[in-house]
């Protein structure tokens, strides 16, 4: 890090980034065990005749907290499976050109996920929808994903202008 302000401005927002992603991984693993434990609670319930009302929309709505929650931290940290036989024939111009292509189509991307989920959250919201058992609403769902791709977008393009670096090692 230079002594430019600018730089360490950029620092501290990433710096404010990983910490975001950290506590939404927390949340995505604590949403994996909110999985777990609906799941084994309700088939030993339903041993007695008993069940969980709204099991199967709380494990959803887990199951979609647990992916979106935790693809910020996987993308920070490359996690990803790369296609490695794919970079093995190029030579190290070659394979930044195309990491770099690759990164400029991940943000397209991601930014029209963005949109389009934005959207439809807008739509739900509109119309009132809930979950069928529960009726917790749904409207959120969207929003927490945009949120997630937001910070998937900021890790993409951390990578793009440090590349070979990780945002956050594992």
């Amino acid at each position: 890090m230079t002594g430019d302000p600018e730089s360490g401005f950029v620092e501290a927002a990433f710096d404010i980034i990983r910490r975001v992603i950290y506590v939404l991984a927390l949340v995505a693993g604590l949403a994996v065990l909110v999985m777990i434990g609906v799941t084994m609670t309700d088939v030993v319930l339903r041993i007695f005749n008993i069940g969980i009302v709204g099991a199967y929309d709380i494990v959803r709505i887990a199951g979609v907290i647990a992916i979106s929650c935790g693809l910020p931290y996987v993308t920070a940290v490359k996690g990803h499976i790369a296609i490695e036989f794919f970079y093995q024939n190029l030579n190290r111009a070659g394979r930044i050109a195309v990491d770099t292509l690759f990164r400029l189509s991940a943000l397209t991307l991601f930014g029209l996920l963005i949109y389009k989920n934005i959207d439809y959250g807008l739509s739900l919201l509109a119309s009132g929808e809930v979950m069928p058992t529960t009726q917790i609403p749904v409207f959120w769902i969207p929003f927490l994903i945009s949120f997630n791709l937001v910070l998937v977008l900021l890790a993409v393009f951390y990578h793009l202008i440090r590349p070979g670096k990780e945002m956050i090692k594992p």
